[in-house]
């Protein structure tokens, strides 16, 4: 985003709002000038963040190699959803985003059980052409571990870890290496992870959850509970597992246990993220909330090092947004906010024969679940061309909707630089 750009537009809506000759706000454009003001002071705080952040990376080490990561959120299928008779459509709207990337990571919300059929909540069941699909479209990293992976019990566990064997091996037959981790064969094998090579590249994936809707057959999930004393433990084996297991980026997948639909970070979980990068970890990419929430990038001045927190992606898709208010000025409800999503770009680079990784840039690209005349569920882009194609072909409301959801997700959610 040019914030350059965005600081006079923030000004001018700023004095729109004024009466003039009286000196005060006009009560009909009070959220406007709230909206405003905080988008004004997230910018000053962000162009220092940005300027500061490019004059690093002028002083940066050439690099030889690099590496682009997507990180999307949760991929769900409610009955909307594995309804659709042609699950590619789902994709077509962000397939070229996810497909340029080298490594595309996303959130299995559910089992995978071939013997059963496709269920809705509470307890999900997933067909396998729908995961499929989300691998044609360019993911190629999962995690299995959520609150809803034992939604068909300990046979559901099981049965999914033959799917996504069978996945693995009809995409290798093509050529194409997809990873899955975060359930385990039997009860008392380690926590499974994921050592991936990939243009010369090694990372460390682990997939991790800390809550569950029923304990049932927790012995066979990626599954810590959220103790204190057991968050420790866990601090203490990603420190093992980063040492047993060189690499240039260890990502930790961290299916979080607070509250769904708000974005609030409580500070307990804040301090246990910053406990869990100074174990080692890199990159730590949250969900449950099914809603956007923030992205910090720390960076150290004295080594470049960077390590990255997604708070919480939001959906990928899912069937949860059924209704968009299309009526109101500001739709900000959590059934509203249950239907956009991220997708998180972030590159990196490094010099060969050397161990120094580089943080090279960023980008936030917010999606949504487009609801078409069909009734499909859809995932898009959000930008000015998904606009003009709603408003072109008669969809205003849709249209009118999604530059409102832009305006919210830009002031609601940000990406925050921090410099140690």
């Amino acid at each position: 985003m040019d914030y350059y750009l965005c600081l006079p537009i923030c000004l001018i809506s700023i004095l729109v709002c004024l009466n003039y000759k009286k000196g005060y706000i006009l009560k009909k454009h009070y959220p406007l000038f709230i909206t405003s003001l905080i988008f004004l002071f997230a910018s000053c705080q962000s162009t220092k963040a940005v300027s500061d952040l490019e004059k690093q990376q002028s002083n940066a080490p050439s690099i030889d190699n690099t590496i682009t990561l997507l990180f999307a959120g949760d991929v769900m299928a409610h009955n909307v959803n594995y309804n659709m008779k042609d699950y590619d459509i789902i994709w077509d709207g962000v397939r070229d985003t996810v497909q340029e990337c080298d490594l595309a990571f996303a959130n299995i919300e559910a089992p995978i059980d071939t013997t059963k059929p496709a269920s809705n909540y509470p307890y999900f069941n997933m067909p396998k052409a729908y995961v499929q699909a989300t691998i044609d479209a360019g993911f190629n990293v999962f995690s299995l571990c959520n609150n809803h992976t034992n939604d068909q019990e300990l046979s559901g566990i099981k049965e999914t870890i033959k799917t996504v064997n069978s996945l693995k091996t009809s995409e290798k037959e093509k050529g194409n290496e997809i990873y899955f981790a975060g359930v385990k064969e039997h009860s008392a094998d380690s926590f499974t992870f994921q050592l991936i090579e990939k243009n010369d590249w090694k990372i460390l994936f682990l997939p991790m959850t800390e809550i569950l809707n029923r304990p049932l057959a927790n012995q066979y999930i990626n599954y810590i509970n959220s103790s204190s004393k057991k968050r420790q433990e866990f601090v203490d084996f990603c420190k093992k597992l980063r040492d047993e297991n060189p690499c240039d980026l260890f990502i930790l997948s961290w299916h979080a246990n607070e509250p769904e639909y708000t974005r609030v970070v409580t500070e307990a979980q804040e301090a246990f993220y910053q406990s869990l990068l100074e174990a080692g970890v890199d990159i730590i990419w949250a969900n449950h909330a099914h809603i956007i929430k923030d992205r910090k990038i720390t960076i150290n001045e004295e080594t470049g090092s960077t390590k990255i927190i997604m708070y919480a992606n939001g959906n990928t898709i899912s069937g949860q947004r059924t209704k968009p208010d299309f009526k109101s000025e500001n739709p900000i409800g959590e059934r509203d906010n249950t239907g956009d999503g991220l997708f998180y770009k972030v590159t990196f680079g490094k010099k060969k024969n050397s161990d120094q990784i580089t943080f090279v840039k960023s980008e936030n690209i917010f999606i949504t679940t487009y609801i078409t005349p069909e009734r499909n569920y859809i995932i898009h882009k959000m930008d000015d061309n998904f606009i003009n194609y709603l408003d072109d072909n008669g969809f205003s409301n849709w249209a009118r909707y999604i530059e409102k959801r832009i305006t919210i997700n830009n002031t609601y959610t940000k990406e925050i630089i921090e410099w140690q």
